[in-house]
């Protein structure tokens, strides 16, 4: 495939997405993602346009959580695929690393962890109040939903994590997300 956007995420992103839904996808599923050359036979690629990979997120969301409003399909299928993720060796280190820094310092290093994925991602991280923050990401490729599910695969796992993750601002591509814990 011959990328040609500037705007890429890369196979380690994607490869979790594919291994945690493939099996489970309807035939008609299987065959928009080989439309966009995502998904067995197809080999995996170094990177995909931001704009198919969306695009997958979509589908295989709405075939996986049918009965949910889209946003909540697609953040559903973020913690789903953080989840597969961590079972990988990176995936694994990268959460022992976050349990060792804790919850705050992870956060505040967000976009080097979110720049390991794609190459368009910034983020802006403030704290709010005790416990309290808001994390800003420059463009969720219209899939605000699961950058919400990629953040809430550390409620439970590290120390003081927010357990609150909402929606509180979409402006163009970009996104605010408030992320509260409570005890």
């Amino acid at each position: 495939m011959a990328v040609s956007t500037s705007k890429l995420i890369f196979s380690s992103s994607v490869e979790p997405l594919i291994k945690v839904a493939w099996d489970k996808l309807q035939p008609a599923s299987k065959q928009k993602l080989n439309a966009l050359r995502l998904g067995p036979p197809n080999k995996v690629e170094p990177a995909y346009p931001s704009e198919s990979w969306a695009s997958a997120v979509k589908i295989i969301s709405a075939d996986l959580f049918p009965n949910l409003p889209a946003d909540e399909q697609h953040r559903t299928l973020g913690l789903s695929t953080v989840q597969q993720f961590t079972e990988g060796v990176l995936g694994k280190a990268m959460f022992s690393a976050a349990r060792l820094f804790g919850a705050r310092r992870t956060l505040e290093r967000l976009s080097h962890n979110l720049r390991s994925g794609a190459n368009f991602i910034e983020t802006r991280f403030t704290i709010t109040g005790p416990d309290a923050y808001e994390l800003w990401l420059n463009d969720v490729t219209d899939v605000p939903g699961f950058y919400a599910g990629i953040l809430s695969a550390g409620t439970g796992k590290i120390e003081g994590w927010p357990n609150h993750i909402d929606i509180k601002h979409r402006d163009g591509a970009s996104c605010t997300y408030s992320l509260t814990f409570t005890r």
